[in-house]
């Protein structure tokens, strides 16, 4: 049940978790919404997320300090916009806002009060909706390795030992918003990645269904989506998607 439940709030966000290119890189830290936005947003906070949320954003989890951080770090903004403005605010008794309901420029303001309160400095530009894709949440000190539990996404060889399915020669975890297949920007992303020298056990290979032939890919280069389980002398995939980037495997 709670594994559906996180697939069901992954699937919810559509942008891809591509990293962009250093010259449009951009973090929380780099000031990336003003001290204006924030005031309007903290005005539209208390009026349809304060009441789950709570006025100091200490409610529900997810929003400010590290829940907040281990919920959306190495992840974009535009991943966390994406989830507000289609899940937010939750329909309450006698009110007529439900999921997805406010105007874009309240979601934004909105998220510029949360980053305020996240101790996010302000900067001289608006955040907007365009520039998000390039802005990264990650601590002051930079990216960490994916948590436990992080929906991740690898490029390697699949390769059968024993009875186990093992993907080789595989990157660092990248962190991702969807748990499904099929966006080409996070593919070519993991087409590109270089060789790397993880290895990761690959498990709950029947989520993808009685029609998907694993045995198809042995040894071909895919990237694999999944539930990252660190554990010592363990580190695995709970698998979410697999699709082949190359037929061979790099020598």
């Amino acid at each position: 049940m709670i594994l559906a439940l996180i697939i069901l709030l992954s699937l919810m966000t559509s942008s891809s978790q591509t990293p962009p290119s250093q010259a449009e890189r951009k973090t929380v830290w780099n000031g990336v919404y003003t001290e204006a936005q924030a005031a309007r947003g903290q005005v539209e906070y208390d009026a349809n997320c304060a009441p789950c949320h709570g006025s100091n954003l200490d409610g529900v989890a997810y929003l400010k300090g590290s829940d907040f951080m281990e919920r959306w770090r190495e992840l974009t903004v535009r991943n966390l916009y994406d989830f507000v403005s289609k899940s937010m605010p939750r329909q309450r008794r006698g009110s007529t806002n439900k999921p997805g309901s406010l105007s874009e420029g309240t979601y934004v303001d909105i998220m510029a009060h949360i980053f305020r309160a996240n101790g996010f400095p302000p900067g001289s530009q608006e955040l907007n909706a365009g520039a998000m894709k390039n802005i990264q949440i990650e601590y002051e000190d930079g990216p960490r390795p994916a948590p436990n539990g992080a929906l991740v996404r690898v490029a390697g060889c699949l390769a059968k030992r024993g009875a186990d399915w093992v993907v080789t020669r595989a990157n660092d975890p990248v962190r991702t918003a969807m748990a499904e297949g099929g966006n080409a920007e996070e593919l070519a992303d993991s087409t590109s990645q270089a060789a790397g020298v993880q290895i990761f056990w690959v498990s709950n290979l029947g989520y993808l269904g009685p029609d998907f032939d694993v045995t198809a890919h042995a040894n071909h280069r895919m990237q694999v989506k999944g539930f990252l389980v660190k554990q010592p002398g363990n580190f695995r995939i709970n698998v979410t998607s697999l699709e082949m980037i190359s037929e061979t495997c790099p020598q």
